[in-house]
């Protein structure tokens, strides 16, 4: 794996492996609509799927996207992939939201996560090898992306769900204590 992603999901592989299955269940803030620790791994595989998709998509057709980025995308770029900064509070979109998903304990997770970000750099690998610094795969927010983009995106995105998942965390073992 790229040393930019490895870097940055290690460190969330690392945090959730040692949750047992009902620790890695248990919500940070019951009532709130929090995601608990699985779920927000959860929520990053579904990403990863996605940009595997839109790169093999691409990969396929031996085309090169036509970059169609506004202003929105522009900006929204500049703040995330230029910056490194995303926004809490923002709501995912709904076919990256963790609804349906197999309980498991946190290594199991961790291990599916570390498998489907390794999926989606070899599909990134392999769009830079056949087309270079070209754009490959497109993003809903941000548009057409080249390969260093979407893996500065995907580290700056693990990033801002670790302390979400510090806190998910917390909050399970410390509920655990007094239960």
């Amino acid at each position: 794996m790229h040393p930019v992603l490895k870097s940055a999901l290690e460190p969330l592989a690392e945090q959730i492996s040692t949750l047992s299955l009902e620790e890695a269940q248990m919500p940070p803030m019951p009532g709130q609509g929090r995601w608990c620790a699985q779920q927000i791994l959860e929520h990053l595989i579904l990403t990863y799927k996605m940009t595997a998709d839109s790169v093999n998509r691409q990969l396929k057709t031996g085309r090169v996207l036509k970059n169609k980025r506004g202003l929105r995308e522009f900006l929204l770029r500049a703040q995330t992939i230029g910056l490194g900064y995303m926004p809490s509070g923002v709501p995912a979109m709904r076919s990256v939201r963790p609804t349906d998903y197999v309980p498991e304990s946190g290594a199991e997770t961790a291990v599916r996560f570390m498998q489907a970000a390794e999926e989606m750099d070899q599909q990134l690998v392999a769009a830079r090898k056949k087309f270079g610094i070209q754009t490959v795969g497109e993003h809903p927010f941000f548009g057409v992306m080249r390969v260093d983009e979407w893996r500065r995106y995907h580290a700056v995105h693990a990033k801002h769900h670790l302390g979400q998942l510090k806190d998910a965390i917390r909050q399970a073992r410390s509920s655990k204590k007094s239960g």
